[in-house]
């Protein structure tokens, strides 16, 4: 359990889970708590847990428009499944882009009067590649595996019927697809919140960090 744990935590991505676990938990004891100095101390371990956790994602771009690359070689415009995956990943790129831009500025290093209105624009985009993250998965659990069928060209003996050829997704697809959908549908309300589109408050919004952040060092956790 130690090693595991030792494991976990030298990993990047555990490491990052671990530093989100302390600060979604940091911000719901400051939204319940009565005490006035410990609600602004804890406040200030979330702020600067955030800002270290931006560090991780710093070229969080690089994989997203190379994925891209990739889907604009292949078929990314050839399937409603590979258009939403080319949106996700565009969003996800433009929204590290926009976010590492104002790095200096969240440091303290290099204040800029534009910080504000760039960090809207990149949670914007946030927002957008977790809906097209939620909508994609929703999308291959529920009408992926007729999408994938070959095209027929209607002749042979042997032909079989759409609905002979189709193959269900496998259970173990399909957990990992309901669980994406959760944990972005969590991950949701953080950019509504950022952006004021829908309030919902620290209570809330750090209760479904917490959520989707053990669903997601879960994963990590078994694979160490």
């Amino acid at each position: 359990m130690i090693q595991q744990f030792s494991r976990f935590v030298k990993s990047g991505a555990g490491l990052e889970k671990t530093l989100r676990l302390i600060q979604c938990v940091s911000q719901v004891v400051a939204a319940l708590t009565m005490s006035s100095a410990l609600a602004v101390q804890l406040t200030t371990v979330k702020l600067q847990l955030a800002l270290a956790r931006r560090y991780f994602r710093f070229f969080g771009f690089i994989d997203s428009f190379q994925r891209m690359s990739e889907l604009l070689g292949k078929d990314g415009f050839g399937s409603v499944a590979g258009m939403l995956e080319l949106a996700k990943c565009t969003c996800f790129g433009l929204y590290f882009v926009l976010e590492d831009l104002t790095t200096l500025h969240a440091m303290g290093v290099y204040a800029v009067p534009w910080n504000d209105r760039v960090m809207d624009q990149a949670n914007t985009f946030w927002f957008y590649a977790l809906s097209f993250s939620v909508i994609g998965a929703m999308w291959a659990l529920l009408v992926g595996p007729a999408e994938q069928l070959p095209k027929e060209n209607g002749k042979g003996k042997n032909q079989k019927t759409a609905s002979e050829k189709a193959t269900p997704v496998k259970p173990t697809a399909a957990s990992a697809r309901v669980k994406q959908i959760v944990v972005d549908g969590c991950d949701l309300l953080i950019p509504l919140e950022l952006l004021g589109w829908m309030p919902t408050g620290d209570m809330v919004v750090g209760s479904t960090m917490v959520l989707s952040t053990l669903m997601t060092a879960q994963v990590i956790w078994a694979r160490v």
